[in-house]
């Protein structure tokens, strides 16, 4: 530590009278971490306890030491300083005077709740106080002007029936916690100085052996970028594949954030109509056309699987047009009937799609790790944007994940939530048939962790929405997820994260809201 910078602890407590607040403040002090207070530069022929008093004071006043705070100890001040602890004591004694500090026998010095400048300054009448001037922005870039806030459609005070959640309390916390430590224990030099843009070659190894068994996915460690997560995935592709002005191709309805993603970056977007077998795009569409963005394993947010057939078809329109795919293999892990179908990545033989996944929901949301799967000839360009923009994701979570799939948590847990989420889905459909036959017909979906409702005629989505929102309940209105083609009323239901008794009476209530509408 240089010299003109102390050690003090972070506010936790104030400073009052009495015994019990003394041992509470010393209890909670003990814990706090440390940082450095820069002080005055000593001039030579100031006294040393008005130079440290009148520093102390000027970091009061400054707000760099807050109410409640802790100074050190008069002995660590003096030995830091090269002061005596006399000299120590008279500035703190100075400074107790002025109001500035008090004392808590046992605890230490503190700074004071209320200091002397404050009282003796008056507030001045709101009705006389001058009006503040409008203070004008910076000029923003292009950039800065096309981004559009985009909303997460989930309500945080209820959880029937709310949308992308996994069932976070069956996570094993504790053998996640048992790996990290096993992780943190083997940790070497080499492990703090990070690793390639790309990520950690061991995880990227198992992942590529993963994705080739259960997605047949066509890809080898080198091609592997490892992300925060899709909207990452989407903001690298964006940057290095589209211009602005130029074309994207993209589901309606689809993802909020790749639409604010592509727009924000100058594309031109063009929707695609969702039908019984997903995105529908038509052969002239991808004339010119830069990128077509498609969720084909689970589409969001309808949720039907797309057929090989189709899947095919679109392949190649792209190849004679020149288009780039980007496949969002988003909730595909979590698939309940049907047989498995490999990844377009992996029937694409011109290296035309780029394929994305995530851990964050398969494993939890805070996790912020996914990964981006390129062609041979744009690994480099990827690697060096990766790089540039934010180095690598963090080693640690890294090996960590690795560890946790190389020892076959992995696959124990997600074998686990599959059979979970198919038996919630399984009683969300019972329940609704039950309560709301006639009035809510449930889409027939073969993956994910929500599905889709569609309303009686007459029915308004947002109409359900706000009757079910009185009753705790969170549904999504189709229409949110739609830009320029408009769907029939339905409702956005997920039933991943609630068990089979909430999911019995968020039903009802739903039943509740829904009845009283069709009375209307």
């Amino acid at each position: 530590m240089g010299k003109g910078t102390v050690h003090l602890n972070k506010p936790n407590s104030k400073c009052l009278n009495g015994s019990n607040f003394a041992l509470e403040a010393f209890q909670m002090n003990r814990q706090t971490s440390s940082y450095s207070l820069a002080l005055l530069p000593k001039t030579r022929n100031l006294p040393s306890y008005q130079w440290l008093r009148d520093s102390i004071r000027s970091g009061i006043l400054a707000g760099m030491l807050g109410p409640g705070q802790r100074l050190p100890a008069t002995r660590e001040l003096a030995r830091h300083y090269g002061l005596s602890r006399g000299t120590v004591l008279t500035a703190i004694e100075d400074l107790k005077a002025e109001g500035y500090l008090c004392g808590v026998r046992g605890s230490g010095i503190f700074v004071s709740d209320l200091l002397p400048d404050q009282l003796l300054q008056s507030k001045e009448p709101e009705s006389r106080q001058p009006p503040t001037k409008t203070v004008q922005l910076p000029r923003l870039s292009d950039f800065g002007k096309r981004l559009k806030p985009f909303q997460f459609f989930v309500n945080p005070s209820s959880l029937a029936f709310r949308t992308t959640l996994p069932a976070l309390n069956l996570f094993p916390t504790t053998l996640w916690a048992q790996v990290a430590a096993q992780v943190l224990r083997r940790v070497s030099c080499s492990d703090l100085l990070g690793c390639e843009g790309r990520g950690y070659l061991p995880l990227r190894t198992v992942l590529a052996q993963y994705l080739r068994a259960s997605r047949g996915v066509r890809c080898e460690p080198e091609q592997i970028v490892i992300v925060s997560g899709i909207q990452e995935a989407l903001d690298l592709v964006a940057r290095l594949l589209v211009n602005p002005g130029e074309r994207v191709l993209i589901e309606d309805p689809g993802f909020q954030v790749a639409y604010s993603v592509f727009e924000s970056l100058g594309a031109r977007l063009q929707s695609v109509p969702i039908d019984k077998y997903g995105a529908a795009p038509q052969r002239q569409q991808f004339r010119n056309a830069r990128l077509l963005y498609l969720t084909p394993g689970h589409q969001f947010p309808v949720g039907v699987t797309m057929p090989l057939r189709r899947r095919v078809e679109i392949l190649q329109h792209a190849r004679d047009a020149g288009t780039l795919i980007l496949e969002d293999d988003y909730d595909s892990e979590f698939r309940y009937s049907g047989s498995p179908l490999p990844a377009m990545q992996g029937i694409d033989r011109d290296n035309r799609v780029i394929f994305t996944g995530s851990f964050n929901k398969v494993l939890f949301p805070s996790l912020r790790m996914g990964y981006i799967v390129v062609p041979p000839a744009l690994v480099e360009p990827f690697v060096l944007a990766k790089t540039m923009i934010t180095r690598h994701h963090s080693i640690f979570d890294q090996a960590i994940v690795y560890q946790f799939i190389e020892q076959g948590h992995f696959g124990r847990h997600l074998r686990r939530m599959r059979k979970v989420y198919a038996d919630r889905l399984n009683a969300l459909h019972y329940h609704v048939g039950e309560r709301l036959s006639g009035i809510l017909t449930l889409s027939p979906i073969e993956a994910g962790l929500q599905t889709i409702g569609w309303l009686k005629e007459g029915i308004l989505a947002e109409d359900v929405r706000h009757a079910a929102a009185r009753r705790k309940i969170d549904v999504v209105p189709l229409s949110r997820y739609c830009h320029k083609i408009r769907q029939d009323e339905a409702i956005q239901l997920g039933f991943a994260a609630i068990d089979e008794e909430a999911i019995r009476k968020g039903v009802m209530g739903l039943a509740a809201a829904l009845d009283g509408l069709d009375r209307r």
